[in-house]
């Protein structure tokens, strides 16, 4: 039965043309070990396509391997790459890539990303630029994306409709939701943030017009007047009761499905965690693309993780992964995850799909997350971003919560961009 089943994958695979060329001379198939962090309905889906992919072809067989979360994952591969004894292909975090590159583990893909291997020029032009500039590292590619997100605002429409407000598009327009809801005497605060602001604060100061870190790592701008502007802006609303962080609570997808907030932003994979409170507290519910701070125009930044090749493969391995990417990123198969689990299609291919178009019709939440796709783009990576990253959640930890001065607080974040950079 196993036989059959392989045998009419390979036949579909065949019928949609996407061949998966031989490199291997061996009788039996090239074993590529995968490392990834992927739970529940996440897990099953990986485990389909890994299934798939297998089914294809008979050159290599992909061996998935769940490592827990994020945390583990990443400690796992600094453990095995200093024992030698690394996987074939992982999930990486961007912030966590370039000091993999500086450690020699993590093997450049450029040579790699050819039509012998199914990824020539079309598949990489597919791939949505704002996801490309994050896996390139001195030019060169290091990554693929994979499980990639946006950030998407949540809209309590009773709420709105109480305070007498359309949805907002600006922040501006956020603050006026909160004097309005105020004036209407609910106590409901207008918007509620995750505890961790980082992605609001650029996303705001880059829409502002402050550069943060460029593209080329040649400019940081975090502690001028332009990027500590959305900074004191947030601080106010928290102070002012117009906004609240999820606190305890651990994450604000919980409170806001009780309805306690009119508006929430966060990440667009959270909408499953969303949608249950909100049916069973029956609140009129709608999503929408994230407001824009100042007179710039819209922009996200993307989260999520990619997928790397390690430099410890060999050269079928390395082909293996590299074949294996390419399935994955195929118009239907990146389709599928992100149906599936929350996350977005990779590819311009994949959105324009029948799968995500169909998804798209039934499932109107996801439509404006979807949008946002054409503007989203991804932070500079560079070696110590981990470290920057870890600083300035502390820093805006000690701005909310302890009234640290913000100034002197993104003066010491950019001292230590520029030093990682080499800016000084």
């Amino acid at each position: 039965m196993k036989k059959s089943i392989k045998v009419l994958l390979a036949s579909l695979v065949a019928s949609a043309g996407l061949s998966f060329a031989p490199t291997a001379s061996a009788q039996e198939p090239v074993e590529l070990t995968f490392w990834h962090a992927m739970n529940g309905p996440h897990q099953e889906m990986i485990t389909t396509l890994v299934e798939e992919f297998n089914a294809s072809q008979s050159d290599f067989v992909v061996v998935e391997q769940n490592q827990g979360d994020y945390n583990t994952l990443q400690q796992s591969i600094m453990a095995s790459g200093a024992a030698g004894d690394l996987p074939t292909i992982s999930q990486l975090s961007p912030s966590a890539t370039p000091d993999f590159m500086d450690a020699g583990i993590l093997l450049p893909l450029d040579n790699l990303l050819t039509e012998e291997n199914n990824f020539g020029e079309d598949l990489y032009n597919d791939i949505f630029p704002g996801f490309v500039e994050g896996v390139k590292y001195n030019d060169e590619v290091y990554a693929i994306p994979f499980s990639k997100s946006v950030r998407l605002m949540f809209v309590n429409e009773d709420l709105l409709a109480e305070a007498g407000v359309e949805t907002p598009t600006t922040w501006e327009e956020v603050e006026a939701l909160g004097v309005a809801l105020q004036e209407a005497g609910v106590d409901n605060p207008a918007i509620g943030l995750e505890n961790s602001l980082s992605m609001e604060v650029e996303t705001m100061a880059r829409q502002n017009g402050a550069t943060w870190v460029s593209q080329d790592l040649s400019e940081v701008e975090i502690a001028s007047e332009t990027a500590i502007e959305p900074i004191q802006f947030l601080k106010a609303l928290i102070d002012n009761g117009y906004a609240r962080t999820a606190g305890e609570d651990g994450f604000m997808s919980g409170p806001f499905s009780q309805g306690e907030t009119a508006l929430y932003i966060g990440s667009s994979a959270g909408l499953a965690y969303v949608l249950p409170g909100i049916e069973e507290n029956n609140i009129a519910f709608s999503t929408t693309e994230i407001p824009v701070y100042g007179e710039g125009e819209p922009l996200t930044l993307f989260a999520g993780n990619d997928l790397g090749v390690f430099a410890s493969a060999t050269e079928e391995q390395q082909a293996g992964a590299v074949q294996f990417m390419s399935f994955l990123l195929q118009p239907e198969n990146t389709a599928r995850w992100a149906v599936a689990t929350g996350y977005l299609p990779i590819t311009q291919s994949g959105v324009d799909s029948e799968t995500w178009q169909n998804y798209l019709v039934e499932n109107e939440y996801v439509q404006a997350a979807s949008d946002e796709l054409a503007y989203g783009m991804s932070s500079p990576q560079y070696v110590g971003a981990s470290e920057v990253f870890n600083t300035f959640e502390t820093s805006l930890e000690n701005i909310i919560l302890n009234d640290a001065d913000i100034p002197a607080e993104m003066q010491a974040l950019e001292d230590l961009v520029k030093g990682h950079l080499g800016l000084e």
